[in-house]
């Protein structure tokens, strides 16, 4: 009972923490409209998938802090990658990057949301040993 009840509570707080960083995101003047929908999105979604996991509070929110950086730092190189390929092969290649722009964001998403279940799992199997 008291197990359910600390993970209902990780998830409010997470869900809180979520709306409060994506917020921030989509008002930032330096943060383009792609990458923060994306930001956004992960922050939703890895609220919503790892929150209710066992593990620390505080693990998942430096995870969901070192997320949200890599997904700034993944979109910045990405939109520089495509600029530089406008610039090189003209107009044409901006309705590829629209297209490929969240299946590339997918990458870093999964990628880094397995290795927080990783980190998650390690947290569980260290603290009961």
């Amino acid at each position: 009972m008291k197990e359910s009840e600390l993970r209902a509570d990780h998830l409010i707080f997470g869900i809180f923490a979520g709306t409060v960083i994506s917020y921030m995101l989509s008002t930032s003047a330096y943060i383009g409209n792609e990458s923060a929908f994306m930001l956004t999105l992960y922050n939703y979604l890895f609220v919503a998938l790892t929150f209710p996991l066992n593990g620390r509070l505080t693990r998942k929110l430096c995870m969901l802090l070192i997320g949200n950086a890599i997904g700034l730092f993944w979109n910045y190189l990405f939109s520089s990658f495509a600029v530089t390929l406008i610039g090189y092969f003209g107009d044409s290649i901006n309705t590829l990057y629209m297209v490929l722009n969240p299946f590339i964001n997918l990458i870093w998403i999964v990628s880094f949301w397995s290795l927080t279940l990783t980190t998650l799992a390690n947290s569980k199997s260290t603290s009961a040993g």
